[in-house]
């Protein structure tokens, strides 16, 4: 019975690890794709289709993995409420040698596990928000600031040259890099304070 436990254990914290990340990945998206369609209007009309069915399948990941991950997260505290707490106080002085060999608990495996959940997510976010801030000032710098070259192609009125196109790639990458430092700060700062507040009180209490 102990044993299905920690299986049982392993298995929450795994889907809702994989929920999560479905959902970040589709909300990054989503909002990128917003931004990029309908307020910044940076998409033209012949790429109009590829970027709704993006946007449909971004939001589809957000609608399958916002509900996996919270309700297996619901069941997780849930379980974590009713389990036995670990004892606290001293054991009694012995000779026996057996008693310094004796296995870890149940509840301490469990609380393993979900210490590794906590921290794989917060490493999860602040990578998310690192990789990104990584990119903010070169894209700025080429979307806003690198020069044009000094020999270019006459082109007819109102219609976008290869130079439109290249800044508009790039403030397209600037505007996923912002919304990616959004979604992930919090993740990251949620997940560290929690784990940080349970490595400061391990009952929860």
């Amino acid at each position: 019975m102990k044993q299905r436990n920690v299986v049982r254990t392993i298995y929450l914290y795994l889907v809702t690890v994989v929920g999560i990340v479905m959902a970040l990945t589709g909300l990054i998206g989503a909002i990128t794709n917003v931004l990029n369609m309908y307020v910044f209007r940076l998409i033209t009309s012949d790429s109009m289709q590829n970027e709704l069915a993006s946007l449909l399948s971004f939001a589809s990941a957000v609608a399958v993995g916002v509900p996996v991950w919270l309700y297996h997260w619901d069941i997780i505290q849930e379980t974590r409420q009713h389990a036995p707490k670990l004892a606290t106080a001293p054991a009694a002085v012995t000779n026996e040698p057996i008693a310094a060999t004796m296995p870890p608990q149940p509840e301490a495996r469990r609380d393993l596990i979900r210490r590794l959940y906590i921290y794989l997510l917060s490493a999860i976010g602040l990578f998310i928000v690192m990789f990104n801030l990584i990119n903010i000032a070169p894209d700025v710098y080429r979307a806003f600031f690198m020069s044009l070259s000094p020999v270019t192609t006459p082109v007819q009125p109102n219609i976008t040259g290869p130079a439109s196109l290249n800044n508009t790639y790039a403030i397209q990458s600037l505007i996923r890099n912002i919304v990616a430092v959004l979604v992930g700060t919090p993740v990251w700062l949620y997940h560290w304070h929690l784990g940080q507040r349970e490595h400061r009180d391990p009952l929860g209490n």
